[in-house]
């Protein structure tokens, strides 16, 4: 009886936790249940908890996946527009180097906030947790 009241406070949490869309949580680096507090305690470390209203985020884990993203999407772009800049605008080679490390650094810690935030929103959002084996099968 116990267990089946916690299921359905946790199932009451769940989807109070789905009301934040997961996207706007992670864009703005706000916590995935109440949408208001900062998730983050720092510049990429992640709260254990939210000042707002106590949602658990110690839990919460992006992996490497918020690296890849970034890697995969700032490479592209900088490859680009680097080209960019020496075919079409005929910039010297420093100045693009110069360009694209000031680029490089502002958009690696912006996108790892973003993409970790909206990965960690969209982890709660789905229920998503590591499988586990069990006896039944």
């Amino acid at each position: 009886m116990a267990d089946q009241q916690s299921d359905q406070v946790e199932e009451t949490d769940r989807e109070q936790s789905r009301s934040v869309s997961p996207y706007k949580a992670g864009l703005s680096c706000k916590c995935p249940n109440c949408g208001d507090a900062p998730i983050y305690n720092g510049l990429l470390e992640l709260r254990d908890v939210c000042e707002n209203c106590g949602f658990d985020l110690s839990k919460a884990d992006a992996g490497d996946g918020a690296q890849i993203f970034v890697i995969m999407i700032l490479g592209a772009l900088c490859a680009i527009i680097g080209a960019y800049l020496y075919a079409a605008i005929g910039l010297p080679m420093w100045a693009i180097m110069i360009f694209l490390i000031a680029m490089i650094i502002g958009g690696t810690i912006w996108l790892l906030r973003v993409i970790k935030a909206t990965l960690v929103a969209l982890q709660f959002h789905h229920d998503a947790h590591e499988g586990q084996l069990t006896d039944e099968g």
